[in-house]
């Protein structure tokens, strides 16, 4: 192992920390493999390759082990996790590029980074946290490609662009792997400045409230329930003057039960908590309307080993608003793609979401949310507490933002809805299930390439220990 080795996995390290999860500078994903890559390539040890390359996947985990740490715990096994299978998707690609072709290798890379995290997300209790996808939220031409694949095309565009660029370097010649790469980033971007260009649906008004006071009061002190609602009532009196389509009260913010007169030609979002009639606890968004009994939302996704006592629901809830249909949420359930592809498939135009974050995390999982968004064609409004509340378009495109504060929030704006269901709401995840195919077959090609003296023509020989370390 070389220092040239370990400066390469530091820098590596460094910019996956700053680029991915909570890293607020998502493009630098796109080049913060590539050094430990070229390293891996060239190294005639594949385990000096496979200790840097963990080294790299836990620093690459460190902002989340930080901003979850001390109320989470599970986030240390998810790292770790997280760097195992980039330790194998660096081995795996180191393999094919050794006994196949550099081409392979990319799409190898790519495709076992798609599929890993989609398996995982079939299972895991937090859904796609943690996808390598995310981070290309701020990306605008490449995020429009969730429209078509979901995260998983994602994170395939943010895991082939820098495997091409290292093998770029290590094979400038070879121009089947700059096609690799270089064919799906050119069609992606194509395909975004298109999908940019598209005309939105009418612009709604809305209005997002929040006051970290009260974040968490209500289940800890019930009796505060009424000052609670006294203190909301007076700012939605203070926003009707705007006119705002809806308004929306961040989750846990208000008592079951809690009654709240929206102003004319408005409705009201509000995240509610209470006892469930037949034990445990109630997650509730409830929406109030002028002329209409209360209807009810259940948050469907817990945070796990934090919300063990609520019973989830199972039903989704469409109202009509300002002359498009919006969707109700509760903050989690936007982190499970395919609960909000039930949303996209009903062409709904609108989310609005009540929500609760953890203050360090806001960025990340406002983020995700929007993700979801131009999976499916929807504008967002979420209002979260210990957060962030943000207004984004259909494309992802943030329209007002704002931190929340302890004391009196408010963020009004107008949003352009969405033109509701997208390629990827109709059809689901068969861009993930086709980089779980890819990956295996990859994975058999690899297997009868492991016999002796199969390798590359372009490839140096390597010495007998380098050959069976392989």
């Amino acid at each position: 192992m070389t220092i040239q080795g370990m400066a390469a996995a530091l820098l590596s390290g460094v910019l996956l920390a700053v680029s991915r999860d909570t890293g607020q500078f998502g493009w630098l994903v796109l080049v913060a493999p590539v050094p430990l890559l070229v390293y891996a390539l060239r190294a005639p040890r594949a385990w000096h390759a496979a200790l840097l390359a963990f080294a790299v996947g836990l620093l690459g985990e460190a902002g989340p082990m930080w901003f979850y740490g001390r109320v989470l715990p599970l986030i240390y096994g998810l790292a770790a996790y997280q760097a195992l299978m980039f330790t194998l998707a660096v081995l795996f690609m180191r393999a094919l590029h050794r006994r196949c072709a550099a081409g392979l290798a990319v799409l190898g890379f790519a495709a076992m980074s798609a599929a890993t995290e989609y398996l995982y997300g079939l299972a895991a209790p937090n859904g796609s946290f943690g996808a390598l996808g995310y981070a290309l939220v701020n990306v605008a031409p490449l995020l429009q490609t969730a429209s078509l694949a979901g995260v998983a095309g994602l994170t395939f565009l943010a895991a082939a662009i820098p495997a091409g660029l290292a093998t770029l370097y290590v094979s400038p010649r070879d121009t089947k792997a700059a096609l690799a790469w270089s064919a799906p980033m050119l069609a992606a971007l194509l395909y975004g400045a298109w999908q940019l260009a598209q005309p939105s649906g009418p612009a709604l008004r809305i209005a997002l409230l929040s006051d970290d006071r009260y974040a968490g009061r209500v289940p800890r002190d019930p009796a505060a329930g009424p000052e609670i609602a006294a203190a909301f009532a007076r700012q939605v009196a203070s926003v009707a003057s705007q006119r705002p389509a809806a308004i929306v009260v961040p989750e846990k913010m208000l008592a079951a039960g809690t009654r709240l007169a929206p102003p004319p030609g408005s409705v009201i979002v509000a995240g509610l908590d209470g006892p469930a009639p037949t034990g445990g606890r109630l997650n509730i968004a409830a929406l109030y309307g002028p002329d209409e009994a209360v209807r009810t939302y259940l948050k469907k996704r817990m945070v796990p080993g934090l919300e063990a006592q609520y019973v989830p629901g199972s039903a989704e809830l469409v109202a009509r608003i300002g002359g498009s249909d919006a969707g109700v949420a509760i903050c989690k359930d936007m982190d499970f793609a395919q609960d909000l592809r039930l949303y996209g498939r009903r062409d709904v135009g609108l989310m609005l979401v009540p929500a609760w974050d953890f203050d360090r995390d806001a960025y990340l999982h406002g983020r995700m949310a929007v993700v979801r968004s131009v999976e499916n064609g929807f504008a967002l409004a979420r209002s979260a507490s210990q957060g962030l509340m943000t207004l984004s378009d259909a494309n992802g495109r943030i329209v007002a933002e704002r931190r929340t504060v302890r004391g009196p929030s408010m963020l009004v704006g107008d949003v352009p809805t969405g033109r509701g269901g997208t390629v990827y709401s109709r059809v689901g995840d068969v861009f993930a299930q086709a980089m779980v195919a890819l990956w295996l077959a990859l994975l058999a090609l690899l297997a009868l390439r492991r016999k002796p003296g199969i390798k590359r023509p372009d490839v140096p020989a390597p010495s007998p220990a380098a050959c069976g370390s392989a």
